[in-house]
Order: structure tokens, then sequence, then C-alpha cells
């Protein structure tokens, strides 16, 4: 069976909450008769259902649910007494202050209601209940009336879209054990004393006044020191264990580097089940979505805490059942660790990554130098091959190239024996004028025009502009076998006294789809292996210079190697 409340119930729920309460007043009014008050008790819960905050998302009742709601309303009606009218006020009060603490015009409906029930709790239902004297006779009848029609008042309240389901019953519930405490300490002040009740009322007011008052300053000092409140919530944190000296201990486990993760999650475990509630804590880390391995510390119980996640999984288990609190403690213990669990198996995969990269810019800047060195051997072979070269000449172009050839190969058979993660960078420095002719020597037959204005020697480091400039000359010369107009040129000058060399071309500009990568990554290349410009950058970084390409049109396609001062 559905209840659909019309649109039209719910615009006026604040008439409703009048007739509702005002059904109820009149029927636990001691002047009342007993076949009218079942009538009144009828006409409430009727109003009430069509009020009540508890169902409205769920708008529905299982035949069972109903037969059960029908029955214990039929049983209140018939047992009814001002004990139960006294139980019954309590919790409508929880429910209408637990909606107090919305915002808005609902706000002062709700706690307009809540002055209504508290004044016929205070004032009439506890005096009968005890027997007590409560207010004046001339007084008794009146305030009993005005009671009782107070909440029609709230009929006059214009209708409004009221789609409030929220009940904070927690305070609800703290405000109504008050009210419990203020008529039980009413009663027991004036049996105890033996004064009226109204003047034992005042006295429990005023103590319950103090008492909450004295709560608040201890609950939140002034002057910024620490309360109740933090007492409380240090509480909630730290339920079962002390959580601050858990995260110490993760993050101390997680900065020792030497740890690998299964040795990380290991000891973090075994310090978990230290703990006084814990008797057990079973993990299975998975490896490529297989099972990796599983552990058992301690022993299994019929309570278990789970935490599944694609990496691992943990269960806790515990002596006995433990509460909501404890449990919100122990997913977040368990999610905490997980978080630190999976940082320690991305920096593994970092750390392997770094290595795998380290390998191959090694292995690739080597076959590169090899690449180099192996084209300077062919460029000796042609001249050699040359029948038309002067046999003079021939020799002393070779007598020059060998020492150069020998002291390069050399370098590279130490980079091999080095350790392929920490390469070192040759720092031998040389004339830059010797340089300038052992390179022109070796490229004597590629058809590319040197010049050089620079008449003052200096040194320079020999193993990056040897590099930058094999690479830019071969990559040139890959270039003009593609556009075979292409001329090349290679220049050596000072610019503000600071040695500058570039290698220029006439052909096509430089692709503006791959300009972004340029010098930062290798780059793919058809004609070569795509990571000497990214290699040659690098190396020059090392060692004070920077290599750029300084124009980039059409007819005109510029590298540049030059000192950082010269920015």
């Amino acid at each position: 069976m559905e209840l659909k409340p019309a649109k039209l119930l719910l615009k006026n729920e604040s008439r409703i909450l009048g007739l509702m309460l005002f059904s109820l007043l009149a029927a636990i009014s001691p002047q009342q008769n007993a076949l009218l008050a079942q009538s009144l008790l009828i006409l409430h819960f009727g109003f009430f259902l069509l009020w009540q905050p508890l169902f409205k998302q769920q708008q529905s009742f299982s035949l069972p649910s109903l037969l059960i709601l029908m029955l214990l309303i039929v049983a209140y009606i018939y047992w009814f007494n001002p004990w139960l009218s006294a139980f019954w006020l309590l919790i409508l009060m929880s429910l209408l202050t637990g909606r107090i603490f919305n915002r808005g015009f609902d706000r002062i409906i709700y706690g307009y209601a809540v002055i209504i029930l508290f004044l016929q709790l205070i004032l009439i239902s506890t005096p009968r209940l005890f027997g007590l004297s409560g207010l004046s006779p001339a007084f008794q009848l009146p305030a009993s009336q005005f009671i009782v029609l107070s909440p029609l008042l709230l009929l006059l309240v214009p209708g409004h879209d009221n789609t409030s389901q929220h009940v904070d019953f927690i305070r609800g519930f703290m405000v109504v054990l008050l009210i419990i405490f203020l008529c039980m300490g009413s009663a027991l002040v004036s049996f105890t004393t033996g004064q009226a009740y109204i003047p034992s009322l005042i006295s429990s007011i005023i103590i319950l006044s103090i008492f909450l008052i004295i709560s608040s300053l201890l609950w939140a000092p002034p002057g910024g020191i620490g309360g109740l409140a933090q007492l409380w919530e240090k509480y909630l944190l730290n339920i079962g264990g002390p959580f601050e000296q858990w995260i110490n201990h993760i993050a101390a486990e997680e900065a020792r580097s030497s740890n690998r993760p299964a040795e990380f999650l290991d000891a973090s475990l075994q310090y978990l089940i230290r703990q006084q509630w814990v008797c057990g804590v079973y993990w299975q880390t998975y490896a490529n979505n297989h099972n990796e391995s599983n552990h058992l510390e301690g022993k299994k119980s019929k309570y278990p805490i789970v935490h599944d996640d694609e990496k691992i999984e943990i269960i806790i288990y515990t002596f006995a059942p433990i509460g909501p609190a404890l449990s919100i403690h122990a997913k977040l213990i368990l999610r905490v660790l997980v978080f630190y669990y999976r940082a320690k198996l991305q920096e593994q995969q970092i750390i392997k990554q770094a290595h795998l990269q380290a390998i191959y810019e090694t292995g690739s800047k080597l076959t590169h130098d090899v690449k180099n060195i192996l084209q300077a051997t062919q460029t000796m072979t042609q001249i050699i091959n040359d029948d038309e070269a002067n046999l003079e000449d021939t020799f002393c172009i070779i007598k020059k190239q060998m020492p150069v050839l020998g002291q390069r190969l050399q370098s590279t058979l130490n980079k091999l024996k080095a350790p392929v993660s920490s390469l070192p960078v040759d720092n031998q420095r040389g004339s830059i004028l010797q340089w300038w002719q052992q390179l022109q020597s070796r490229y004597t037959d590629a058809d590319i025009k040197f010049n050089c204005t620079i008449k003052n020697d200096v040194d320079i480091p020999l193993e990056t502009f040897n590099t930058v400039a094999e690479n830019l000359l071969e990559n040139a010369r890959n270039k003009k076998s593609r556009e075979p107009v292409l001329k090349i040129k290679a220049r050596l000058f000072t610019r503000n006294n600071l040695i500058t060399f570039c290698v220029m071309d006439n052909g096509s500009a430089f692709p503006e789809n791959k300009y972004h990568a340029l010098f930062q990554q290798a780059l793919e290349s058809d004609d070569g292996y795509g990571i000497g410009l990214y290699q040659s950058y690098q190396l020059a970084q090392k060692t004070g210079y920077q290599l750029k390409l300084a124009e980039n049109t059409d007819g005109n396609v510029c590298f540049v190697l030059h000192p950082l001062q010269a920015i």
C-alpha cells in the first residue's frame, strides 16, 4: 500500500502540524471525557501520519509494517494514560526539535511547536504524573486552555513549499534528555524539600542553566584553550588505538626508501596487530590480477573488517563486535595503509622505469657515438679509395684523423665500462682552431661550406662541440639526400666575445608539428636514430652551452650553439 500525499498537503505542512498538536493537547486535557479523548487521539494520529517526516522519501508501506503501525496506535489509544501521553509528548518533541535546526521560516514554526509541547509537559503533565500541585487553581484552567488553543495559530500560516526532509535525531534526543532531567529534577526537589512544584521548577531551571553555561565554557573555552570539544574529537579519532601514532608509524615506514612494498606492508600490519581490539590480520596482494602472496597474523574470528582493493585485500579480525565509531576508525586506518602501500608500489615502478630509461638513453647515446665514428671511418675510407687524390695529402689527413678517431673510440669504451645510470661527461678541453681544422678535414668531400672568423685561439669542451657538430652536419647531409639542391654552411664566429657555432641550410623548414618537442625528447626520424638532437642539447646544457633553432623558415634553417652567458 502506498501513501502519496498531494502537493497541497506538502505546502500546508504547518497547518497539518497545528491540527495534529491541537487534537493531541485537547485529548490529554484533564477536563476531557474518555470517549471524546479517544476520538481526538484517532484524529491526532491521522494528522500525524500526514505530517510525519520519517517516510516521506520512501512514501510507501508494506502490508506487515502497516499492520504493526495500526496495532501500536490501537494499543496506545486503548491503554491511554498520563504516562503514555507524557512518553508520546517526548517523542514528538524529539522529532520537532530535530527540525528546529533547519533554516528559514520552518525554524520559527517548529520552535513555536516545541515551546507549546514544553509548556504542556512542564506545567500540566509533570505535576499530574507525580500528584503535585502545579499552577494555582485560578491559573490552571486558563493556562491549560491557552496551551490547547495555541496550535491553532499555525492555521494562519500561509502555505509554502516545504521540501525539507532532514531530521537531526541526535540533537532532538539530547534536548529531550535535558527536558526529562528538568522534569525529574523539579519533582525530586519538590519531594525532598516539601515546597510547591513551581518554586522547585524555578530552582531546577536555574541549576540546569548554570550546568549548561559551565558545560559550554568547558566545551569551547575562550582564549584558544583546548576544551572538551577537542578531547571528544580526539577520542573519536583515536578510539581503539592512538591514530596519530599509527600515522607517524606509517609515514616513518614509508620514508624508508630501502623498504620494498611487501616489507612496508608487513611492518605496518605487525604494528596494527598489537592493538588491543585486534586478534588477527589477513592480507593478500595481487600482481597483474593474479594472487601474489597471502599472510595471516594472529587468528581469525567471527567479526571481520574487510577492505578489498585491486592491489591488496586486508581483513582485520576483532575479538568482539565493534560499534560504528570503531568501524569507521578501522576502515580509515586501512584506507591510509592502502594509500601508502600503493604509493610504495608506484615508487618502485618509477624507479624501475627510471632505470630502464637510463639504459635506453645510455644505449642510444653510445649507438649514436658509434654511428658517428663509423661515418668518420667511412669518410677516411672514401679518401683512401680516391684514385685521383694526392697520396701525400691523403696521408696527412689520415695522420691527423687517426688520433682523434682513437680518442673517440677510447671515450666510447670508457662509457661502456661506466655504470649505466651515471655516465660521466667528458670535460676534456682543447684548441678551437685545431678542432675546426679537424672538422673540415673530416668533411672535405661533403659539399659543405665552412666559414671561420675567429683569430684568437681558445679552449672549448671537445666532446660537446664534436657531438653537436657531427649531429647537425649529418642531419644536414641526410636532408640534402632528399633535397639535392640544398646548400649547407658551417660558421664559427664570436658574438659578444663568446664563441658561437652554427649550421645553416636553405632547405625546407623544420616541421611545425614536431617543433614543440624539439630538444625535449627523442623524435621519430626516417633517416636517423631520432635522438641525436635531444642528446646534443642535454650534453650542451651540462657543459654550459645552449643549442637552439635560431631560424626556421623555408630557405633559412639555422641551428646555433653558444654559451649560456650569451643569452
